[in-house]
């Protein structure tokens, strides 16, 4: 039997029920991979940490998918509809109007229903920032005090890379830092940069200090968990983070907020 087509104003909402499925099941397919619940948190929170306006997307957030990928995980952007985050401008700003549509998603419990990003997903986030970037030493702490210095060498053998390099940081010369106030920092689309490489040290970089900037919103969030107290407690950061000195102390003071918060309510240990 042939099913009579839905009412002109019931095409939209049909539309989105059809689609809300399809993310459900997705996220129903990838919630237990490693990092996942971090990517969701950071696409729900990169809106509040564009600094600079020609900028689409923040440079640790395209860095960190770029790693995402370069890790095996590209089938995970792709299925999520994040891909166009690390495309060029024109599918990047694409990829705004789902995130937009994402993002709603998400922070509505009638329409993503368990998968609703709610404060005990924020803990998830917090605790996969801190295993996977802010903590992991093996990952962000060999070579990271030879950055300096690679950079030195690039800027004297090959002194126009440095203008494609990925992001703006404080190490870039005076005379190219108006890159950080007249234009989008380029990122390379190349993420197959092997590794100890000059170009995959910049994503190393970016994604830490990325990764250092989230913390605190995915703390304010979260609900009161003993586990992530005891984590907050008893991890170091890699050493990687004396690159981001203040961005490394204000996520210390995010820590010494939830930890007293955990402590006002469960008590003090």
């Amino acid at each position: 039997m042939i099913q009579p087509l839905p009412e002109a104003h019931h095409i939209p909402q049909t539309f989105q029920v059809d689609f809300d499925r399809m993310l459900c099941n997705t996220l129903e397919k990838y919630h237990s991979s490693p990092g996942f619940t971090l990517l969701l948190g950071s696409i729900l929170q990169y809106r509040n940490m564009i600094k600079n306006p020609f900028e689409v997307f923040p440079p640790g957030l395209v860095a960190s998918l770029f790693l995402f990928r370069q890790q095996g995980e590209g089938n995970i952007l792709d299925d999520m509809g994040f891909s166009g985050i690390t495309a060029n401008w024109g599918f990047a700003l694409g990829t705004l109007d789902f995130l937009v549509y994402f993002k709603e998603f998400l922070n509505n419990p009638w329409r993503s229903w368990i998968h609703a990003f709610d404060a005990p997903s924020y803990v998830t986030a917090a605790k996969e920032c801190l295993q996977l970037y802010l903590c992991n030493h093996h990952k962000f702490s060999q070579g990271a005090t030879d950055s300096d210095r690679c950079c030195k060498v690039l800027l004297r053998n090959k002194p126009w890379t440095v203008k494609v390099r990925l992001g703006a940081n404080s190490r870039i010369p005076k005379a190219i830092r108006w890159r950080k106030s007249f234009g989008a920092p380029i990122i390379h689309q190349d993420p197959a940069y092997t590794l100890n490489t000059f170009q995959h040290e910049n994503y190393r970089s970016l994604s830490y200090k990325w990764a250092l900037e989230l913390l605190p919103l995915f703390l304010e969030e979260s609900a009161i968990s003993l586990e992530l107290a005891n984590m907050l407690r008893t991890c170091t950061f890699a050493t990687m983070a004396q690159q981001f000195r203040r961005k490394m102390m204000l996520a210390r003071k995010a820590i010494t907020a939830y930890l007293l918060r955990v402590e006002s309510a469960v008590g003090t240990p």
